[in-house]
């Protein structure tokens, strides 16, 4: 009778682990790819907002306007400069997420290794004890033969 590996439990916790680090590095992806996005769009529209005033320059522009104009660029470039941020933190959080999920991957590949080594150990224990059996049964068949081994 086969016996049970008996790092089956951790193998099984380990497999759990490297699910739930990848599950968190899509996690990860997906939040870096909207932060990426929303970056995208606040540059969009900075460019956007430039090139109205621009348009609307050429007919003249009051000093009012011009000023409201360079405070709100401001106040989009301080956004622009958070959301870069942000993109970067994504980033860095997605890094060690890959490095957790790397870590994990090489825990269960590890124990699936001690797995087969096992697995092909009572491989072999088995066909010794089948091998035995076969001789003993053997030597009850024809007792008057000796094996090999006496």
């Amino acid at each position: 009778m086969t016996r049970k590996f008996p790092m089956q439990p951790l193998l099984d916790l380990s497999r759990n682990h490297v699910d739930a680090a990848a599950r968190n590095l899509l996690a990860l992806k997906l939040r870096w790819h909207e932060a990426e996005e929303k970056l995208g769009q606040l540059l969009a529209y900075r460019a956007s907002y430039r090139d109205r005033l621009h348009d609307a320059g050429s007919g003249g522009v009051s000093a009012a306007a011009l000023r409201d104009f360079h405070l709100f660029m401001a106040k989009l470039d301080a956004a622009i400069k958070l959301q870069q941020d942000e993109v970067a933190r994504c980033q860095t959080r997605w890094n060690a997420g890959q490095q957790e999920w790397l870590r994990q991957r090489a825990r269960v590949r590890a124990f699936e290794v001690l797995s087969a080594r096992h697995r092909r150990a009572e491989e072999r224990r088995e066909q010794g004890v089948e091998q035995k059996e076969q001789d003993e049964f053997a030597s009850k068949q024809n007792p008057g033969r000796r094996t090999e081994g006496e």
